[in-house]
């Protein structure tokens, strides 16, 4: 069931980090956009003002890619959170159970 689990997280974990890498993608082509548009302009005064004049709906764009992203970053640090938890759980019955086996006068073999 521990092997199990893990994998679940760690596919979950994946998707995640897919989704994310897929956002930043698009952040960089919104990006990319506005640099062509402000290289096509023909005077430096022209590309300033260019540059300082970002459609609001371009701005409300990024943001919510930008937001969309910092969500995506969360939950991949929530799982890896659970993930270390586990492991930590997992380690303390692991113990507790050799420490039970070993007042048994029982022996363990570590292979």
């Amino acid at each position: 069931m521990r092997y199990e689990s893990e994998l679940l997280i760690m596919a979950q974990e994946l998707e995640l980090e897919d989704h994310q890498s897929r956002l930043e993608q698009k952040l960089r082509q919104k990006m990319l956009k506005e640099v062509q548009k402000t290289e096509s302009q023909d005077t430096w005064h022209a590309r300033r003002a260019q540059e300082s004049q970002k459609d609001e709906n371009d701005l409300n764009e990024e943001r919510e890619i930008f937001s969309e992203m910092m969500q995506v970053i969360e939950q991949r640090d929530r799982l890896v959170d659970s993930l270390e938890e586990q492991r930590i759980k997992e380690k303390a019955e692991d113990q507790h159970f050799e420490s039970f086996i070993f007042s048994r006068g029982c022996q363990l073999s570590r292979t």
